[in-house]
């Protein structure tokens, strides 16, 4: 490999380890396009002016973009081994155009590109939006379907190719396995054979409260309270399937509560239908309570995040009801 493309690839590397804090979060077009204003030495992520985004004179495309309005066939797979495929059409035109060789060369050499999917558009209330799905190796590229086949950088690769002599997660890493883990496949409970459970639970819990309270808009999904103040915030970030029974960390097992909804949650003196709807249990609705609201919000749906990724999971609700709602009265 020639001196060119070794420094472009560790200066790749350097700003996918920036980025990677972003990872499974949905950002706006506005830091897509114009990432130098929050991290100064890089101009931008992708121009979105076209799915491909090949910085001048690279040899490598940087990201690629599926967008909402699309005339090609990009798609997204989930596998059993929780990583993802996506699914990408070239450039219109000759596939030795520089855009598409581009892509061939990240083929080639292994190298990988970062992935992003658009969420909405200028018409929505946020704006235009996309989620960072991660970096992806692009592994082929079919001719008859005219698609490239690029498979999820999995955290555990991620992390040994960026510091190979670490054992453990960096902090800020944590955070993005927990979000990440919002794309592959549901596992209920903690799985000690995977990276992201080998590191400490204090850190792990921090994680998992930031990313929970954060989607929640640090509200309260059941009653909608919410008290802030600087670091401070009344809402707790509740595990569905409790750490008692082993749940797990992915933010599809939390919720965020009040302190007194989270222990009635705990309690079993309600839980969540499927369709989110708040289900108190007969035989509390007539227990003796004062300024205690959550007895009269039967029926009510929940606030969820505005990102259906952080959607309380069905089976984690489904395992709540089973094991948990209504124990006292059993």
């Amino acid at each position: 490999m020639d001196v060119s493309r070794a420094v472009e690839i560790e200066r790749r590397w350097k700003t996918f380890r920036m980025l990677a804090p972003y990872f499974g979060k949905v950002v706006s077009a506005r830091f897509i396009q114009k990432t130098a204003e929050v991290h100064p030495e890089l101009t931008r992520v992708h121009n979105l002016i076209e799915g491909i985004y090949k910085p001048k004179d690279a040899h490598y495309g940087f990201a690629i973009a599926s967008m909402l309005k699309n005339p090609y066939a990009d798609r997204i797979s989930f596998n059993p081994d929780r990583s993802w495929y996506f699914f990408y059409s070239p450039k219109a035109g000759a596939l030795d155009s520089a855009v598409n060789q581009s892509l061939f060369n990240c083929l080639r050499d292994k190298e990988p590109v970062l992935v992003l999917k658009q969420l909405t558009d200028k018409t929505a209330r946020q704006g235009t939006t996309y989620k960072m799905l991660g970096l992806g190796v692009i592994e082929e590229f079919d001719q008859g379907e005219r698609l490239f086949r690029i498979r999820e950088v999995t955290i555990e690769q991620f992390y040994q190719r960026i510091d190979p002599e670490s054992e453990t997660l960096s902090d800020d890493l944590i955070e993005t396995a927990l979000r990440l883990e919002t794309l592959g496949e549901w596992s209920a409970f903690v799985a000690s054979d995977r990276v992201v459970y080998q590191v400490s639970k204090a850190k792990r819990d921090d994680a998992f409260r930031k990313i929970v309270l954060e989607s929640y808009g640090q509200t309260c999904a059941v009653t909608g309270s919410r008290f802030t103040f600087g670091s401070i915030a009344e809402a707790e970030a509740a595990h569905i399937i409790g750490k008692e029974a082993n749940g797990c960390d992915d933010p599809r097992n939390g919720l965020a509560l009040s302190q007194t909804a989270h222990w009635a949650f705990d309690q079993g003196i309600f839980t969540l239908s499927e369709q989110y709807e708040i289900e108190i249990h007969s035989e509390f609705m007539n227990a003796s309570t004062q300024r205690f609201p959550l007895i009269g919000l039967a029926g009510k749906r929940i606030n969820l995040p505005s990102d259906e990724a952080y959607h309380p999971h069905s089976e984690a609700l489904e395992w709540h009801r089973k094991k948990v709602f209504g124990r006292f009265a059993r």
